[in-house]
């Protein structure tokens, strides 16, 4: 008689070792300084992440460093590029079908092919590129603010050295038809202050911290006063402060109410270092946009404060990537289904990438 009935077919003492693993994404961060490289989960949360300063502003410079970092963040996890389902990245300036049109902090780089170039140095894997707005917009998307109250209609706002803007409507990246959503140059002051792009009057030319500070000389306060140090002379009720403060509010109030009209968000998301003022500064905009609303219809959008922090350029180039092959949506590159499909791994360490120790974990934004 057979001794076990009920036999195991399968030889493996670990099934689970021989299924494909879960999919991981490789973000890519590049800044006017730095540049940062991730493996995310599918589930937006950061298995390890490498920082280093440019080497260089060259186009190839910047490229092999991408690729090092990458393979350096792969390599410390024991991992191949066949792990990887696409790779995404937050770039700077005009981004547009996988093409840099412009960067300020890259004034050499004219449509610079920034994506095919990373994809064939990284494993051919489908390569995606977005500006670093639409990465934050994407991340708080994926596992931020917009996420937890369950929202397909944002509109994000950068606060910070100028104004940027990302949009999601529908659940789906916004980007028009040439890439070139800037929310932060409506006009709020026609004829006004000169604007960094050449109009008169943009929202960026009052409310970003550049343009608070200089507002703050031109009214004949302290010059060079950062626009943190302003906002406390305000709270602590210095007139000249405090009248830069509401100028920059105003212009803010003012740039929501028109996106609003145009886009209709559920919701406006604050980012960027003025945001980190928190809830009082929040609260100031939404007292202003009610006082300057329609009143034939109502506005129901709400004022949040961006909740993924500083690895949101990662985790949103990689939400980016994510959310592109899941669509089957165009990318810079020529992609056969093949491509999209995750290449099977049999290595029990390859079935299951937190089987090593992760020296740098990343807490789950959930």
């Amino acid at each position: 008689p057979n001794p076990n009935p009920n036999p195991n077919p399968n030889p493996n003492p670990n099934p689970g070792a021989m299924a494909a693993a879960p999919p991981l994404y490789l973000g890519v961060d590049l800044g006017g300084t730095n540049c940062r490289a991730a493996l995310v989960r599918d589930t937006g949360v950061i298995m390890h992440v490498l920082r280093e300063g440019l080497d260089g502003r060259e186009f190839g410079v910047v490229v092999a460093q991408i690729h090092r970092l990458a393979e350096l963040v792969l390599a410390e996890k024991g991992l191949g590029w066949g792990h990887i389902r696409a790779i995404g990245i937050g770039g700077p300036g005009l981004c547009r079908n996988g093409t840099i049109v412009g960067a300020a902090n890259f004034p050499s780089w004219h449509d610079v092919p920034l994506a095919s170039a990373v994809r064939g140095r990284c494993g051919n894997r489908p390569t995606y590129l977005v500006n670093d707005a639409d990465a934050a917009v994407e991340a708080e998307a994926w596992v931020g603010a917009a996420a937890t109250h369950k929202l397909q209609h944002v509109v994000l706002i950068s606060l910070g050295t100028g104004v940027g803007t990302g949009a999601i409507a529908g659940g789906r990246l916004l980007q028009g038809s040439r890439a070139c959503i800037e929310g932060g140059h409506v006009l709020c002051e026609p004829g006004g202050r000169r604007c960094p792009c050449g109009q008169r009057g943009c929202a960026e030319a009052y409310s970003s911290a550049r343009a608070i500070k200089e507002r703050y000389g031109e009214k004949g306060g302290e010059v060079g006063v950062d626009a943190r140090e302003i906002f406390r002379r305000a709270k602590e009720g210095e007139a000249l402060a405090a009248e830069t403060v509401q100028e920059a509010i105003e212009m803010i109030a003012r740039m929501c109410i028109n996106i609003s009209r145009v886009l209709d968000p559920e919701a406006f998301v604050f980012s960027g270092g003025i945001s980190g003022l928190g809830e009082p500064f929040l609260e100031r905009i939404r007292a202003r946009f009610q006082e300057l609303r329609w009143t034939v219809l109502p506005d129901e959008q709400q004022f949040l404060l961006a909740s993924v922090g500083a690895d949101s350029g990662i985790i949103g180039a990689a939400g980016a990537a994510r959310r592109a092959i899941a669509e089957r949506r165009y990318l810079p590159c020529e992609v056969s289904d093949a491509a999209l499909q995750t290449e099977d791994v049999s290595a029990e360490a390859d079935a299951n990438p937190d089987s090593k120790a992760d020296p740098n974990p990343s807490p789950d934004p959930n």
